[in-house]
């Protein structure tokens, strides 16, 4: 018996570009929260459950996408002040091996630097950030392994050893972002595979406090072999920082937003200052003042 059941076409088609944007129907099953044997189904105009659940899910998500793509988003990188000297940082950690450290406040373009160097070297850098649940040692070795395409499975000295037999040669840099949530017992095990493979770099970024003066003895030897160090602060962000951030902006909104990358909230406040005003379709100097109020940032 043939099928009867009516479908969407234009949510088909509109399927159709999300698998190809995203490059398999795995992918965008696992991002749309259906099974891949649903979607399956769905595109062949097979689907045995309820189509109009099934696609009233469907069309709620592509509509969610849609607006999101109309809202303003900050730009990419920009080779800021800041992004600039940790950039550099990596890279002569990449190039002499060894450990350095890029430390300072929060939101002023350290992991943007980060994230920049990965794409200009995909083959031969390593990113990791750290969180809380991945900080202790098993977590790290877990994403260090998963990060070179290695197994992941047996014991912490099995991790160990195949990791360490992998980077033998190889000439990489390993960037560990939010480096401040790592404890002891971990610092000491990236301490290792510094130590046993002297062509690695790694470029630790964080909370320089943190990280490094914690009053702790064992941070010390992170201190002892590291051949870079920059702390960065909101006060090296330059006005002319801001113009490169904010193409074409008028000289009173950049003072302004100057400003407010002056206070904690650094770079990643006056963007998201600036983003909420371009969604208000208003990033004149007015507009800009008038979300500041909206949206209660202070600035000194």
């Amino acid at each position: 018996m043939a099928d009867t059941k009516t479908y969407n076409r234009e949510l088909q088609a509109k399927l159709e570009d999300y698998i190809s944007e995203v490059g398999s129907q795995n992918k965008a099953a696992s991002a749309l929260g259906i099974s891949s044997s649903v979607i399956s189904q769905y595109r062949q105009s097979k689907y045995s459950g309820d189509i109009e659940a099934l696609e009233n899910r469907l069309a709620e998500m592509f509509a969610n996408k849609e607006e999101a793509k109309a809202l303003y988003k900050v730009g990419d990188y920009a080779p800021t002040t800041v992004s600039k000297g940790v950039y550099q940082t990596i890279r002569i950690c990449h190039l002499k091996g060894g450990l350095a450290v890029e430390a300072g406040d929060a939101g002023i373009g350290k992991t943007m630097a980060a994230q920049q160097y990965i794409k200009d070297y995909p083959n031969t850098s390593i990113y990791i950030a750290i969180n809380p649940c991945t900080s202790n040692v098993t977590a790290f070795l877990k994403a260090f392994a998963r990060a070179l395409h290695i197994d992941v499975s047996g014991r912490k000295d099995d991790m160990w050893a195949r990791i360490n037999e992998t980077l033998k040669g190889s000439k990489k840099v390993l960037i560990i972002d939010e480096s401040q949530h790592l404890p002891i017992k971990t610092i000491e095990t990236i301490r290792s595979f510094s130590d046993n493979n002297k062509d690695l770099g790694i470029c630790l970024i964080g909370n320089l406090e943190s990280l490094c003066n914690n009053g702790k003895a064992g941070y010390a030897q992170i201190r002892n072999r590291t051949k870079l160090t920059n702390t960065r602060h909101t006060y090296n962000i330059t006005l002319e920082d801001i113009e490169l951030l904010f193409p074409n902006i008028d000289k009173k909104s950049a003072e302004f937003l100057h400003k407010i990358t002056q206070t904690e909230q650094a770079v990643r406040g006056a963007s998201n200052l600036y983003s909420n005003a371009a969604d208000n379709q208003n990033t004149s100097y007015e507009g800009l003042i008038a979300m500041a109020k909206a949206t209660r940032v202070l600035v000194n």
